[in-house]
């Protein structure tokens, strides 16, 4: 799927309309080189983000030949009507040999820093790709260059689209957001009006019932009246990853799409066709196309699954290898209890529950241990269905199938910041989870952040001599601890504000990606699993540590006379801290 051979597989196929959605740049591109002053610019972001496509839109919409385009040259060039200057456009810097990427960036550098008058420049290149041609042609021009070259990689690092000492405007595609992008292509696919060529199908009934897998598939992923559980499951495993700073390509997005409705687990064949559909229609072999599996590319060879971005990045979440005692027991023994709510969940699901499980649970129940690996494979399936599957007012929450528990949290305090709702009961069990690590103790208190150290450099087990105590509500005089939603958008940022300072105020943040999340609930609950203690707690410690410098050099009191005055934590059987006094006498 590149751009270059997509609008020729459209024209072959008939596709029409095409599957697209709206060009996260364009206008602001577009808008930029309409003025009579247009800037440099460049798209970065990984492969498949639609950076030749936004280039190629930018060459038709100016009056670009869209046959040159096709040809397939490199660079093509086009004079720009309003301010009459020539646009020269890379369509991908990694495809340019030594030589040409050099002779590209010495032009782009004159132009970025003012020294070309009649030239501007628009430019694709991935993030690394960018960075190591920039690094390696400014290391051979000199200090000039170098400082050019730096200033775009700041710009990248810090994510900021412009800086006032080049002329130029630098957009990174893997900054957006893969949830928004998922629903309104999953629209276009589920919704096309070329599905109105399976009128006359065999499996097709006169009331819109079916039993081919493809439709079948498609109306899980169709919003309907109620709208679709599995999308919005889909859509929170990508806002999730995006807080977690995993990137999902658009190329990918499209990818996926394709395997939750066309997936097929039966020897080689890993995409259904009329044919293989009508076939597994008709033996009723619905487990091998079941679209929950397909959404972590099951249905694909291990090393080739490997290779798609998407499928690691959803894989990482652990859904199906995850365990839980209450889905487990009702997925086990829910039939022989005869649970309602089993019922519900499982065998009213004729196509990809009760049918495609309950033969590998009798033979496991039974004894049959020689086949155990493939009940456990069914066991596993059954939790991903279920995950994607239950009722957002289920007793059950889906999120104790996946490795990040508190996921659920996340998102709903990631919307109470954003839309300014009470997330007070988040907030305590954050802090107290901030407050067990900083100190090392069972502390229970939400409502104050301690930030003790052990009279070291801050790093011990335990810290009780308190340097600080912020409290979690708005002080008009005093320091604070605030929680608000990150720059990004996609991440809570935890704040120290000072409220009698110039500007916003905040004397120091921290970002909590979903794994520093899950980490700080899980203290907060008592336990420090292993696979999320070692690196989150290191991180929070460097930020205990600067924000201790930090609060010295602002509000800190230098020792006078011949005493120092400490304060010594120590919590109780329920959990309150106490601070004692301690005085040390300075002797000569």
């Amino acid at each position: 799927m590149y751009d270059e051979l997509i609008q020729s597989e459209i024209e072959r196929h008939g596709i029409d309309p095409a599957i697209h959605i709206t060009p996260a740049r364009l206008q602001k591109v577009q808008e930029n080189f309409e003025s009579s002053v247009p800037r440099n610019v460049i798209l970065t972001g990984t492969a498949g983000d639609g950076k030749t496509y936004h280039c190629r839109r930018i060459w038709t919409n100016f009056g670009g030949d869209p046959e040159q385009w096709k040809a397939g040259e490199k660079i093509v060039s086009l004079s720009l009507p309003a301010s009459r200057k020539t646009l020269t456009i890379i369509k991908d810097l990694s495809e340019l040999t030594v030589s040409e990427k050099n002779n590209v960036l010495a032009n782009l550098a004159l132009a970025v820093t003012g020294g070309s008058a009649n030239n501007v420049y628009l430019v694709a290149a991935n993030d690394g790709q960018l960075l190591a041609s920039w690094r390696d042609w400014s290391d051979s021009q000199g200090e000039e260059a170098h400082k050019v070259f730096k200033t775009v990689e700041d710009m990248l690092v810090d994510e900021r689209t412009s800086d006032d000492a080049l002329n130029l405007d630098l957009f990174n595609l893997s900054r957006l957001d893969a949830s928004e992008h998922f629903q309104e292509l999953v629209e276009q696919i589920v919704a096309h009006p070329q599905w109105s060529q399976c009128e006359g199908c065999d499996l097709l009934n006169k009331d819109g019932s079916t039993t081919c897998p493809i439709r079948i598939n498609r109306e899980r992923l169709r919003n309907g009246s109620n709208g679709s559980v599995f999308r919005k499951r889909l859509g929170e495993l990508m806002k999730l990853a995006r807080a977690n700073r995993m990137h999902i390509p658009i190329r990918d997005l499209l990818l996926l799409g394709v395997n939750i409705l066309l997936g097929d687990r039966q020897g080689q064949q890993i995409l259904l066709n009329c044919r293989t559909a009508k076939n597994r229609a008709e033996k009723q072999d619905y487990r091998l196309t079941n679209p929950y599996a397909n959404v972590f590319g099951t249905n694909l060879p291990e090393r080739q699954r490997q290779q798609y971005q998407v499928f690691n990045t959803l894989e990482a979440f652990g859904i199906g290898r995850e365990t839980d005692n209450k889905f487990d027991n009702l997925l086990i023994y829910g039939i022989y209890d005869d649970s309602a709510l089993y019922k519900e969940l499982v065998s009213m699901d004729t196509h990809y529950g009760a049918s495609a499980y309950e033969v590998y649970l009798r033979d496991y129940l039974e004894g049959e241990r020689e086949n155990i690996e493939e009940f456990m494979n069914a066991l596993s399936r059954q939790r991903q269905r279920l995950f994607f599957s239950l009722p957002t007012e289920s007793a059950l929450d889906p999120w104790r199938l996946t490795i990040y528990q508190a996921s659920g949290r996340f998102l709903t305090f990631l919307d109470g910041l954003a839309n300014s709702s009470d997330v007070s009961r988040v907030t305590e069990l954050l802090v107290r989870g901030l407050n067990r690590t900083f100190c090392g103790m069972m502390i229970d208190d939400g409502a104050e952040l301690y930030l003790a150290s052990s009279g070291g450099d801050g790093r011990g087990r335990i810290a009780s001599l308190l340097n600080y105590c912020l409290p979690t509500t708005r002080h008009r005089r005093d320091l604070y601890l605030n929680f608000a939603v990150g720059a990004d958008g996609a991440t809570p940022c935890l704040q120290v504000i000072d409220p009698a300072a110039k500007g916003d105020g905040i004397v120091d943040s921290l970002t909590l990606q979903l794994t520093h999340f899950e980490y700080l609930v899980r203290v907060a609950s008592g336990s420090l699993p292993a696979s999320f203690s070692r690196q989150c707690n290191e991180d929070f410690l460097d930020f205990k540590l600067r924000l201790i410098k930090r609060l010295d050099d602002l509000i800190g009191e230098k020792p006078s006379g011949d005493e120092i005055s400490l304060q010594a934590l120590t919590v109780d059987e329920r959990g309150r801290v106490h601070a004692d006094n301690i005085r040390i006498r300075l002797g000569s």
